[in-house]
Protein backbone atom coordinates (compact mmCIF):
# COMPACT_ATOMS: atom_id res chain seq x y z
CA UNK A 1 0.00 0.00 0.00
CA UNK A 2 2.79 2.58 0.60
CA UNK A 3 4.27 2.15 -2.73
CA UNK A 4 0.54 2.58 -4.31
CA UNK A 5 0.57 5.47 -2.14
CA UNK A 6 3.84 6.98 -3.20
CA UNK A 7 3.11 6.55 -6.88
CA UNK A 8 -0.49 8.45 -6.59
CA UNK A 9 1.38 11.79 -4.61
CA UNK A 10 4.74 11.22 -6.77
CA UNK A 11 2.45 11.67 -10.27
CA UNK A 12 0.05 13.88 -8.58
CA UNK A 13 -3.26 11.85 -9.10
CA UNK A 14 -4.40 12.01 -5.50
CA UNK A 15 -8.30 13.56 -4.78
CA UNK A 16 -7.74 13.47 -1.24
CA UNK A 17 -10.71 11.96 -0.78
CA UNK A 18 -9.17 10.09 2.61
CA UNK A 19 -10.27 6.79 1.93
CA UNK A 20 -6.56 5.74 2.40
CA UNK A 21 -6.26 6.82 5.97
CA UNK A 22 -9.26 4.94 6.94
CA UNK A 23 -7.98 1.54 5.94
CA UNK A 24 -5.11 1.88 6.80
CA UNK A 25 -3.50 1.11 10.50
CA UNK A 26 -4.82 3.65 12.61
CA UNK A 27 -2.48 6.83 13.13
CA UNK A 28 -0.89 5.48 9.83
CA UNK A 29 -1.57 7.94 7.52
CA UNK A 30 -3.36 11.39 8.08
CA UNK A 31 -4.99 13.82 6.16
CA UNK A 32 -3.73 17.41 6.39
CA UNK A 33 -3.13 20.99 4.03
CA UNK A 34 0.10 20.03 1.88
CA UNK A 35 2.12 23.36 0.53
CA UNK A 36 0.17 23.76 -2.54
CA UNK A 37 -3.18 23.75 -0.40
CA UNK A 38 -4.74 20.16 -0.78
CA UNK A 39 -5.42 17.64 1.40
CA UNK A 40 -3.14 14.44 0.92
CA UNK A 41 -2.06 11.59 3.14
CA UNK A 42 1.32 11.87 5.27
CA UNK A 43 2.93 8.53 6.40
CA UNK A 44 3.10 8.62 10.59
CA UNK A 45 7.04 8.41 10.96
CA UNK A 46 6.38 5.77 13.55
CA UNK A 47 5.57 3.34 10.57
CA UNK A 48 8.32 4.07 8.57
CA UNK A 49 9.49 0.65 8.65
CA UNK A 50 6.85 -0.77 9.07
CA UNK A 51 3.64 -1.86 6.72
CA UNK A 52 0.39 0.03 6.84
CA UNK A 53 -2.57 -2.18 5.97
CA UNK A 54 -2.53 -5.82 5.96
CA UNK A 55 -1.85 -7.70 2.54
CA UNK A 56 -5.70 -8.37 2.07
CA UNK A 57 -6.48 -4.39 2.83
CA UNK A 58 -3.67 -3.47 0.29
CA UNK A 59 -5.34 -5.11 -2.24
CA UNK A 60 -8.71 -3.85 -1.55
CA UNK A 61 -7.05 -0.36 -1.38
CA UNK A 62 -5.45 -0.28 -4.87
CA UNK A 63 -8.60 -1.97 -6.34
CA UNK A 64 -10.58 0.78 -4.48
CA UNK A 65 -8.80 4.10 -4.52
CA UNK A 66 -9.87 6.65 -7.28
CA UNK A 67 -6.61 7.67 -8.31
CA UNK A 68 -5.68 4.21 -9.62
CA UNK A 69 -9.00 3.85 -11.32
CA UNK A 70 -12.73 4.10 -11.38
CA UNK A 71 -14.66 0.76 -12.91
CA UNK A 72 -18.05 1.96 -13.45
CA UNK A 73 -19.28 -1.18 -15.32
CA UNK A 74 -20.57 -3.35 -12.16
CA UNK A 75 -23.43 -0.32 -11.96
CA UNK A 76 -24.06 -0.65 -15.57
CA UNK A 77 -28.01 -1.04 -17.10
CA UNK A 78 -29.90 -0.56 -20.39
CA UNK A 79 -30.24 3.28 -19.21
CA UNK A 80 -26.79 3.89 -19.27
CA UNK A 81 -26.16 6.99 -21.43
CA UNK A 82 -22.09 7.96 -22.52
CA UNK A 83 -22.68 11.25 -21.10
CA UNK A 84 -24.81 11.53 -17.97
CA UNK A 85 -24.14 8.26 -17.06
CA UNK A 86 -26.80 5.68 -15.38
CA UNK A 87 -30.22 7.22 -15.23
CA UNK A 88 -33.09 5.81 -14.36
CA UNK A 89 -35.23 9.15 -13.74
CA UNK A 90 -34.23 12.91 -14.29
CA UNK A 91 -36.32 15.56 -12.37
CA UNK A 92 -36.15 19.00 -11.21
CA UNK A 93 -36.63 20.04 -7.75
CA UNK A 94 -37.21 21.14 -4.36
CA UNK A 95 -36.71 20.62 -0.49
CA UNK A 96 -40.41 21.24 0.41
CA UNK A 97 -39.16 22.72 3.83
CA UNK A 98 -38.35 26.88 3.07
CA UNK A 99 -35.38 26.78 5.47
CA UNK A 100 -33.62 23.77 3.87
CA UNK A 101 -33.85 24.60 0.58
CA UNK A 102 -32.77 28.07 0.80
CA UNK A 103 -29.21 26.71 3.54
CA UNK A 104 -28.99 24.44 0.36
CA UNK A 105 -26.39 25.12 -2.33
CA UNK A 106 -29.38 24.72 -5.14
CA UNK A 107 -32.95 23.28 -3.99
CA UNK A 108 -31.82 21.68 -0.84
CA UNK A 109 -32.79 18.34 -2.16
CA UNK A 110 -29.65 16.57 -0.84
CA UNK A 111 -29.91 18.17 2.63
CA UNK A 112 -33.57 17.16 2.61
CA UNK A 113 -32.96 13.35 1.97
CA UNK A 114 -30.88 13.15 4.63
CA UNK A 115 -33.18 15.03 6.82
CA UNK A 116 -35.61 12.19 5.91
CA UNK A 117 -33.34 9.43 6.40
CA UNK A 118 -32.71 10.34 10.19
CA UNK A 119 -36.30 11.51 10.64
CA UNK A 120 -37.70 8.27 9.62
CA UNK A 121 -34.85 6.38 11.03
CA UNK A 122 -33.76 4.69 7.62
CA UNK A 123 -29.94 5.81 9.27
CA UNK A 124 -28.50 6.45 12.43
CA UNK A 125 -26.23 9.14 11.12
CA UNK A 126 -25.14 11.08 7.84
CA UNK A 127 -21.75 10.98 6.63
CA UNK A 128 -20.81 14.72 5.52
CA UNK A 129 -18.50 17.77 5.39
CA UNK A 130 -18.58 20.70 7.78
CA UNK A 131 -16.75 23.59 7.96
CA UNK A 132 -13.91 23.32 10.84
CA UNK A 133 -14.88 24.85 14.15
CA UNK A 134 -10.86 25.29 14.65
CA UNK A 135 -10.46 27.33 11.19
CA UNK A 136 -14.06 27.90 9.39
CA UNK A 137 -12.11 28.08 5.48
CA UNK A 138 -11.26 24.29 6.14
CA UNK A 139 -13.45 21.08 6.05
CA UNK A 140 -13.65 18.37 8.33
CA UNK A 141 -15.70 15.09 8.19
CA UNK A 142 -18.80 14.81 10.41
CA UNK A 143 -21.96 12.82 11.06
CA UNK A 144 -24.92 14.43 11.57
CA UNK A 145 -27.60 13.22 13.67
CA UNK A 146 -30.19 15.94 13.33
CA UNK A 147 -31.93 18.29 11.37
CA UNK A 148 -29.40 21.25 13.14
CA UNK A 149 -26.60 19.36 11.97
CA UNK A 150 -28.13 18.98 8.69
CA UNK A 151 -28.42 22.13 8.18
CA UNK A 152 -25.42 23.13 9.89
CA UNK A 153 -23.52 21.34 7.03
CA UNK A 154 -25.57 22.39 4.03
CA UNK A 155 -24.07 24.29 1.35
CA UNK A 156 -21.29 23.51 -1.05
CA UNK A 157 -17.96 24.06 0.32
CA UNK A 158 -14.88 24.93 -2.68
CA UNK A 159 -12.18 24.06 -0.62
CA UNK A 160 -10.31 20.57 -0.12
CA UNK A 161 -12.23 17.82 1.68
CA UNK A 162 -11.57 14.19 2.80
CA UNK A 163 -15.35 12.98 3.86
CA UNK A 164 -14.15 8.77 3.10
CA UNK A 165 -11.75 9.46 6.19
CA UNK A 166 -15.19 8.39 8.03
CA UNK A 167 -14.94 5.38 6.89
CA UNK A 168 -12.74 4.07 9.73
CA UNK A 169 -15.62 4.95 12.17
CA UNK A 170 -18.07 2.66 9.97
CA UNK A 171 -16.18 0.20 9.85
CA UNK A 172 -16.19 -0.10 14.28
CA UNK A 173 -19.90 0.42 14.16
CA UNK A 174 -23.34 -1.67 13.92
CA UNK A 175 -24.55 2.01 13.31
CA UNK A 176 -25.95 2.73 9.40
CA UNK A 177 -25.38 5.44 7.36
CA UNK A 178 -25.89 8.15 4.61
CA UNK A 179 -22.97 8.60 2.93
CA UNK A 180 -22.96 11.95 1.17
CA UNK A 181 -19.62 13.29 -0.56
CA UNK A 182 -18.03 14.67 -3.94
CA UNK A 183 -18.13 12.10 -6.97
CA UNK A 184 -14.76 10.49 -6.31
CA UNK A 185 -15.47 10.19 -2.76
CA UNK A 186 -18.64 8.09 -3.75
CA UNK A 187 -16.36 6.03 -5.93
CA UNK A 188 -14.04 5.53 -3.33
CA UNK A 189 -17.07 4.10 -0.75
CA UNK A 190 -18.59 2.44 -3.77
CA UNK A 191 -15.54 0.55 -5.07
CA UNK A 192 -14.37 -0.20 -1.04
CA UNK A 193 -17.76 -1.77 -0.11
CA UNK A 194 -17.41 -4.42 -3.04
CA UNK A 195 -14.35 -5.79 -0.55
CA UNK A 196 -16.87 -4.74 2.30
CA UNK A 197 -19.42 -6.80 3.85
CA UNK A 198 -19.90 -4.63 6.87
CA UNK A 199 -19.33 -1.21 4.72
CA UNK A 200 -22.08 -3.00 2.38
CA UNK A 201 -24.48 -2.93 5.15
CA UNK A 202 -23.52 -0.26 7.14
CA UNK A 203 -23.87 2.39 4.41
CA UNK A 204 -27.24 1.75 2.63
CA UNK A 205 -27.29 4.96 0.83
CA UNK A 206 -25.40 6.95 -0.92
CA UNK A 207 -25.68 10.48 -2.45
CA UNK A 208 -23.42 13.11 -4.30
CA UNK A 209 -23.86 16.13 -6.13
CA UNK A 210 -22.17 17.38 -9.53
CA UNK A 211 -18.82 18.73 -9.15
CA UNK A 212 -16.30 21.03 -11.22
CA UNK A 213 -13.23 20.07 -9.33
CA UNK A 214 -11.68 21.11 -5.60
CA UNK A 215 -9.83 24.34 -5.49
CA UNK A 216 -6.65 25.21 -3.47
CA UNK A 217 -6.93 26.15 -0.46
CA UNK A 218 -5.06 28.96 -1.94
CA UNK A 219 -8.05 29.71 -3.68
CA UNK A 220 -9.65 30.37 -0.69
CA UNK A 221 -7.02 32.88 0.26
CA UNK A 222 -7.19 34.88 -3.05
CA UNK A 223 -11.13 35.31 -2.31
CA UNK A 224 -10.42 36.70 1.04
CA UNK A 225 -7.53 39.18 -0.39
CA UNK A 226 -10.02 40.59 -3.13
CA UNK A 227 -12.67 40.63 -0.19
CA UNK A 228 -10.64 42.75 1.67
CA UNK A 229 -11.18 40.51 4.75
CA UNK A 230 -7.49 39.17 6.38
CA UNK A 231 -7.33 35.40 6.93
CA UNK A 232 -6.95 35.73 10.73
CA UNK A 233 -10.38 37.75 11.24
CA UNK A 234 -12.74 35.32 10.00
CA UNK A 235 -15.15 34.18 12.08
CA UNK A 236 -17.42 32.03 9.62
CA UNK A 237 -17.21 32.00 5.88
CA UNK A 238 -19.74 30.33 3.16
CA UNK A 239 -19.00 29.57 -0.40
CA UNK A 240 -22.43 29.97 -1.14
CA UNK A 241 -25.88 29.15 0.14
CA UNK A 242 -28.70 31.54 2.12
CA UNK A 243 -30.08 31.69 -1.60
CA UNK A 244 -29.29 30.78 -4.78
CA UNK A 245 -26.92 30.52 -5.90
CA UNK A 246 -25.77 32.99 -2.83
CA UNK A 247 -22.97 34.74 -2.08
CA UNK A 248 -19.94 33.88 -1.03
CA UNK A 249 -19.52 35.36 2.60
CA UNK A 250 -16.52 35.98 5.13
CA UNK A 251 -17.93 37.25 8.53
CA UNK A 252 -15.34 39.16 10.05
CA UNK A 253 -14.59 39.08 14.36
CA UNK A 254 -16.45 43.01 14.37
CA UNK A 255 -19.50 41.55 13.10
CA UNK A 256 -18.78 42.96 9.46
CA UNK A 257 -19.63 40.93 6.46
CA UNK A 258 -17.63 40.78 3.24
CA UNK A 259 -19.45 39.54 0.27
CA UNK A 260 -18.93 38.39 -3.52
CA UNK A 261 -20.83 36.91 -6.19
CA UNK A 262 -20.78 32.78 -6.97
CA UNK A 263 -19.82 33.75 -10.51
CA UNK A 264 -16.84 36.36 -9.21
CA UNK A 265 -16.00 33.91 -6.46
CA UNK A 266 -16.10 30.52 -8.09
CA UNK A 267 -16.15 31.96 -12.02
CA UNK A 268 -13.15 33.62 -11.57
CA UNK A 269 -10.74 32.78 -8.76
CA UNK A 270 -11.37 29.06 -7.28
CA UNK A 271 -11.89 27.21 -10.48
CA UNK A 272 -8.08 28.29 -11.30
CA UNK A 273 -6.72 26.17 -8.52
CA UNK A 274 -8.27 22.71 -9.06
CA UNK A 275 -5.82 19.62 -8.52
CA UNK A 276 -4.68 17.66 -11.73
CA UNK A 277 -6.79 14.54 -10.57
CA UNK A 278 -9.86 17.04 -10.97
CA UNK A 279 -8.55 17.89 -14.75
CA UNK A 280 -8.76 14.40 -15.89
CA UNK A 281 -11.71 12.66 -14.48
CA UNK A 282 -14.30 11.12 -16.06
CA UNK A 283 -17.06 11.33 -13.17
CA UNK A 284 -18.08 14.70 -12.08
CA UNK A 285 -21.69 13.81 -12.70
CA UNK A 286 -21.68 11.53 -9.45
CA UNK A 287 -21.99 8.10 -11.34
CA UNK A 288 -21.49 5.41 -8.40
CA UNK A 289 -24.22 7.17 -6.41
CA UNK A 290 -27.88 6.31 -5.87
CA UNK A 291 -29.17 9.75 -6.27
CA UNK A 292 -27.19 12.45 -7.54
CA UNK A 293 -27.64 16.66 -7.33
CA UNK A 294 -26.73 19.51 -9.32
CA UNK A 295 -28.05 23.12 -10.11
CA UNK A 296 -31.08 23.41 -11.77
CA UNK A 297 -29.88 26.64 -13.80
CA UNK A 298 -32.42 28.44 -15.81
CA UNK A 299 -31.11 29.26 -18.57
CA UNK A 300 -30.37 33.00 -19.79
CA UNK A 301 -30.98 34.60 -23.32
CA UNK A 302 -28.13 33.26 -24.88
CA UNK A 303 -28.97 29.54 -23.76
CA UNK A 304 -26.71 29.78 -21.16
CA UNK A 305 -26.72 28.99 -17.48
CA UNK A 306 -27.88 32.76 -15.43
CA UNK A 307 -26.54 33.34 -11.66
CA UNK A 308 -28.97 35.77 -11.03
CA UNK A 309 -30.75 34.87 -7.52
CA UNK A 310 -33.87 33.13 -6.97
CA UNK A 311 -35.33 30.43 -5.12
CA UNK A 312 -33.41 27.22 -5.55
CA UNK A 313 -34.20 24.06 -8.03
CA UNK A 314 -31.92 21.14 -8.12
CA UNK A 315 -31.18 18.61 -11.09
CA UNK A 316 -31.89 15.46 -9.69
CA UNK A 317 -30.64 11.86 -11.23
CA UNK A 318 -31.51 9.00 -9.93
CA UNK A 319 -29.82 6.23 -10.84
CA UNK A 320 -30.06 2.98 -8.97
CA UNK A 321 -33.79 1.54 -7.68
CA UNK A 322 -32.50 2.07 -4.00
CA UNK A 323 -32.47 5.69 -4.65
CA UNK A 324 -35.61 5.85 -6.46
CA UNK A 325 -37.56 4.11 -3.65
CA UNK A 326 -35.43 7.17 -1.02
CA UNK A 327 -36.98 9.36 -3.44
CA UNK A 328 -40.34 8.36 -3.95
CA UNK A 329 -41.21 8.17 -0.47
CA UNK A 330 -39.83 11.15 0.20
CA UNK A 331 -41.93 12.82 -1.89
CA UNK A 332 -44.98 11.13 -1.41
CA UNK A 333 -43.94 12.71 2.31
CA UNK A 334 -43.50 16.09 1.29
CA UNK A 335 -40.38 16.08 1.83
CA UNK A 336 -38.82 17.23 -2.09
CA UNK A 337 -40.90 18.58 -4.48
CA UNK A 338 -40.19 17.42 -8.43
CA UNK A 339 -41.18 16.90 -11.90
CA UNK A 340 -39.84 15.59 -14.66
CA UNK A 341 -37.43 17.10 -16.73
CA UNK A 342 -35.53 15.95 -19.60
CA UNK A 343 -32.13 14.18 -20.21
CA UNK A 344 -31.72 16.03 -23.41
CA UNK A 345 -32.31 19.14 -21.61
CA UNK A 346 -28.92 18.51 -19.22
CA UNK A 347 -26.54 20.51 -21.54
CA UNK A 348 -28.34 23.21 -21.38
CA UNK A 349 -27.50 23.83 -17.36
CA UNK A 350 -24.78 21.96 -17.13
CA UNK A 351 -22.67 22.75 -19.99
CA UNK A 352 -19.36 22.29 -18.06
CA UNK A 353 -19.68 18.84 -17.31
CA UNK A 354 -20.98 18.32 -20.75
CA UNK A 355 -17.57 19.27 -22.28
CA UNK A 356 -15.25 18.20 -19.55
CA UNK A 357 -17.11 14.46 -20.24
CA UNK A 358 -17.13 14.99 -23.47
CA UNK A 359 -13.17 16.06 -24.11
CA UNK A 360 -11.38 13.29 -21.23
CA UNK A 361 -10.38 10.94 -23.57
CA UNK A 362 -8.28 13.15 -25.68
CA UNK A 363 -6.76 14.80 -22.72
CA UNK A 364 -5.83 11.22 -21.32
CA UNK A 365 -4.25 10.78 -24.54
CA UNK A 366 -2.12 13.83 -24.36
CA UNK A 367 -1.14 12.96 -21.15
CA UNK A 368 0.07 9.09 -21.93
CA UNK A 369 1.66 10.97 -25.31
CA UNK A 370 4.01 12.77 -22.83
CA UNK A 371 4.67 9.88 -20.76
CA UNK A 372 2.28 10.88 -17.53
CA UNK A 373 0.67 7.98 -15.71
CA UNK A 374 -3.04 8.26 -15.68
CA UNK A 375 -5.93 6.50 -13.51
CA UNK A 376 -7.78 3.35 -15.47
CA UNK A 377 -11.36 3.81 -16.32
CA UNK A 378 -13.23 1.29 -17.45
CA UNK A 379 -16.99 1.42 -18.75
CA UNK A 380 -17.38 5.36 -18.99
CA UNK A 381 -17.72 5.01 -22.69
CA UNK A 382 -15.41 7.99 -23.33
CA UNK A 383 -15.18 7.24 -26.89
CA UNK A 384 -18.62 7.59 -27.76
CA UNK A 385 -18.61 11.18 -25.82
CA UNK A 386 -15.34 12.06 -28.01
CA UNK A 387 -17.13 11.31 -30.99
CA UNK A 388 -20.11 13.81 -30.18
CA UNK A 389 -17.98 16.35 -29.40
CA UNK A 390 -16.24 16.39 -32.83
CA UNK A 391 -12.58 16.56 -34.16
CA UNK A 392 -12.74 20.02 -33.98
CA UNK A 393 -12.81 20.26 -30.31
CA UNK A 394 -10.99 17.27 -29.45
CA UNK A 395 -8.27 18.21 -31.14
CA UNK A 396 -8.35 21.68 -28.64
CA UNK A 397 -8.52 19.60 -25.83
CA UNK A 398 -5.82 17.61 -26.61
CA UNK A 399 -3.17 20.43 -27.70
CA UNK A 400 -4.75 22.24 -24.41
CA UNK A 401 -3.54 19.74 -22.45
CA UNK A 402 -0.07 19.60 -24.39
CA UNK A 403 0.66 23.24 -23.70
CA UNK A 404 -0.53 23.62 -20.22
CA UNK A 405 1.53 20.47 -19.04
CA UNK A 406 4.42 21.79 -21.11
CA UNK A 407 3.98 25.18 -19.36
CA UNK A 408 3.96 23.92 -15.93
CA UNK A 409 7.23 21.41 -16.41
CA UNK A 410 9.09 24.65 -17.63
CA UNK A 411 8.76 26.41 -14.65
CA UNK A 412 9.57 23.97 -12.55
CA UNK A 413 12.57 23.12 -14.68
CA UNK A 414 12.95 27.65 -14.09
CA UNK A 415 12.08 26.65 -10.28
CA UNK A 416 14.57 24.05 -9.43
Amino acid sequence: MKARLNRILKNDLCSGCGMCSAVAEEDAIQMRINRDGYRRPFLNAAFTDKPIASEQTSRAFGASCPALGLDIRPYKTEHYHPIWGEVLEALKGYAGDEEIRRAGSSGGVISALAQYCLAKGLVDGVIQIQASEEDPLENVAVISRSRQNVIASSGSRYAPASPAEALRWVGMSTEKYLFIGKPCDVAAVRQMQAHSPRLRENIPYVVSFMCAGTPSLEGTHQVLEKLGAPRDEVTAFRYRGDGWPGLTKATLRNGEAKTMTYNDSWGKVLNRHLQTRCKICPDGIGEFADIVCADGWEGDDKGYPSFEEREGNSLILIRSETGRALFRNAEADGVVKAEAFDVGGIFAIQPFQYYRRTTILPRLMAMKLLLLKTPSYKGFELGKGMREIGLYQSFKAFTGLLVRRKKIKKRALETA
